[in-house]
């Protein structure tokens, strides 16, 4: 075969000498080679239709053999894994602006210990609503106290103002309960509290200094303030119930010294609706514990709840005038002040009107008597003792016992009629009333309150038995001096000392004497008795004791005798029905006489039933 019969070779189609038949070709060399390919196809089939020549013999082309072209191709698409980092980011994003768009107002409020507080944990509330959490606990610069930082929220602006109140809440035991349980599960928290005037008119700051124990009010509550002033706190304390009725409507919330320093001033709060039964006259006492007192009515033993019992409080009431009054009474503003009175009694008296100063003198020793003993007229009281003291005469060189006491206006309705209290134009005059009292003859004594405790009282008084009439006192002078007479134990004493002067006067050792012979006489008789007459008693007691035997042996053959089946008492029995029936005949012959006394002389007549006698 020539070369003329071989068929064109297409150099497109091999592979180039210096490159690797095994070598992955561009996307453009893919594509040539390809064309190449059909090219070279074409030109076989050609080439095998010019060989078949007439006549001729088909032999095949030879097969040259081809390179494989081998081609990869390149992916346009990407994965779909990237979008879940690139979500979590966005949204990481998102968190980031929310949280800075909300993050409000930082500060910070020092307590003495940071117990149960934790950093990133510890929520802040206010009315039970989160608003803040603590974001770092330090030391202050002293070293002495913890400073909590605490995170606000967007919009409370409001409670980072001057009076606002931070305390921790946690379990707790105190006079008005048990607070706090529910922190035994979600922990301790710092609650925030501030007054309804102030969130707007208060000046801004962001430091405080916490309370240790959390306020006894809270904001919003309704009710009413009001202040007690007192001379002492008793058992007060915050938190001691406030009662009416025995109800508790209220409680103590602070308390202060006065300014004076003389007493306390008590700040207390009644809730509503009950703050409208303060009225402007309205008495408060002190109910603390068990009011318990000893005086010339005995004992007397009072108490109020078990919480006052324990934790003391304050109760109040109405005058019973006002209680008895149609017309409503004007409760009492917020913030009247009022004063607290150690009892019930004296809290609810009527008002004593004008005190009269009085002066007593005693030269007897007023043991028992002290400040604020009752003076009293016919068991009235009438007034209080102020005061006692002493005044030594340097002429006479004797001493003497003052006691000061005043007598009340207003109590001498009973002693006095009202006509005497007003002049001739029917205008009162106070001092013409207690001027006429003193004066008409009153005089004053010293008298046992209680025996068994020596409390003593003064007695005013008329004592007609006394003959010597008292001085007219000088109404001129202040305080008014009251004539005085010895007292009751002033004369049991004077008694005592007359009976021990008899005591000594007696001959003792006659007596002694005349004692020791009597016993001596009663020793012998006692012997005497013992020798003598023992001896024939007990003989006597012997024989009585037979005599006795034959009693019961004579009582035993009567009883035989008295027997109802005995024969001598059913022979008894017989003779008494015998005797019954002899009675019926002669009493029915006797009628019969007195009926027809002639009968005796005429006989029987014939109209007459005949006498036939009843078995």
């Amino acid at each position: 075969m020539s070369e003329k019969d071989l068929p064109p070779s297409d150099s497109s189609s091999q592979p180039p000498a210096n490159k690797p038949a095994d070598t992955p070709a561009t996307a453009a060399d893919n594509t040539t080679g390809a064309a190449a390919q059909d090219a070279s196809a074409q030109q076989g089939n050609q080439g095998k239709q010019g060989d078949e020549r007439p006549g001729g013999t088909n032999q095949p082309n030879p097969v040259i053999a081809k390179q494989p072209v081998v081609s990869q191709k390149k992916n346009k698409n990407i994965s779909w894994i990237w979008l879940v980092p690139l979500i979590a980011a966005i949204i990481g994003l998102s968190l980031l602006v929310r949280d800075y768009m909300q993050q409000g107002p930082v500060a910070t409020v020092t307590f003495k210990t940071a117990e149960g507080l934790e950093v990133d944990k510890t929520q802040v509330r206010y009315k039970d609503v989160v608003v803040g959490v603590v974001s770092d606990i330090d030391l202050t610069e002293d070293h002495n106290s913890v400073q909590v930082t605490i995170s606000f929220t967007d919009g409370v602006d409001f409670l980072l103002r001057e009076g606002a109140r931070f305390w921790v809440v946690k379990p707790r035991l105190g006079v008005s309960g048990v607070s706090g349980l529910g922190t035994l599960v979600s922990g301790a928290y710092i609650g925030v509290d501030i007054d309804d005037t102030k969130q707007t008119k208060a000046e801004p700051r962001n430091d405080f200094v916490g309370l240790e124990k959390p306020p006894e009010l809270i904001s919003g509550r309704p009710g009413k303030r009001f202040t007690i002033t007192a001379p002492s706190l008793n058992s007060l304390d915050l938190g001691s119930p406030v009662l009416y009725r025995r109800l508790q409507v209220g409680q103590v919330i602070n308390y202060t010294l006065s300014k004076e320093g003389k007493g306390v001033e008590v700040q207390i709060f009644i809730d509503a609706p009950y703050d409208r039964f303060v009225t402007e006259n309205s008495r408060f006492w002190n109910a603390s514990g068990v009011d318990l007192s000893l005086n010339a009515g005995g004992l007397n033993l009072k108490t109020q709840s078990l919480v006052s019992v324990l934790a003391g409080g304050i109760a109040f009431g109405q005058l019973p005038a006002e209680e008895e009054a149609k017309e409503a009474v004007k409760p009492a503003a917020d913030g009247a002040t009022f004063v607290l009175n150690p009892s019930e009694e004296k809290a609810l008296a009527k008002p004593d009107g004008l005190a009269f100063p009085i002066r007593m003198k005693f030269d007897k020793s007023v043991r028992g008597l002290q400040t604020g003993s009752a003076i009293d007229f016919k068991g009235i009281l009438l007034g209080e003792v102020k005061d006692i003291s002493m005044e030594f005469d340097i002429a006479t060189r004797k001493t003497t016992v003052i006691v000061d006491g005043v007598i009340y206006e207003n109590r001498l309705g009973a002693a006095i009629p009202d006509a005497q209290r007003f002049d001739d134009k029917g205008e009162p005059v106070h001092d013409l009333a207690l001027k006429e009292f003193v004066s008409s003859g009153i005089q004053a004594q010293l008298r046992f309150a209680n025996i068994f405790t020596g409390q003593l009282y003064v007695a005013l008084d008329y004592f007609p038995e006394i003959a010597k009439k008292p001085p007219a006192p000088d109404l001129s002078k202040s305080p008014v001096e009251v004539a005085t007479v010895p007292g009751s134990f002033d004369e049991l004493q004077q008694q005592l000392n007359v009976i021990v002067e008899k005591l000594k006067n007696l001959p003792i050792d006659s007596i002694g004497h005349s004692l020791d012979d009597a016993l001596q006489s009663i020793s012998k008789l006692a012997r005497t008795l013992d020798t003598t007459m023992v001896p024939e008693l007990t003989s006597t007691v012997r024989k009585a004791g037979k005599s006795l035997d034959g009693v019961n042996k004579t009582m035993g053959s009567v009883r035989g005798v008295v027997n109802d089946d005995s024969p001598v008492m059913l022979q008894l029995n017989g003779m008494i029905k015998e005797l019954s029936r002899a009675a019926k005949s002669i009493r029915s012959l006797g009628d019969y006489l007195q009926a027809e006394p002639s009968s005796l002389i005429r006989g029987r007549s014939k109209d007459n039933i005949p006498f036939k006698e009843s078995e």
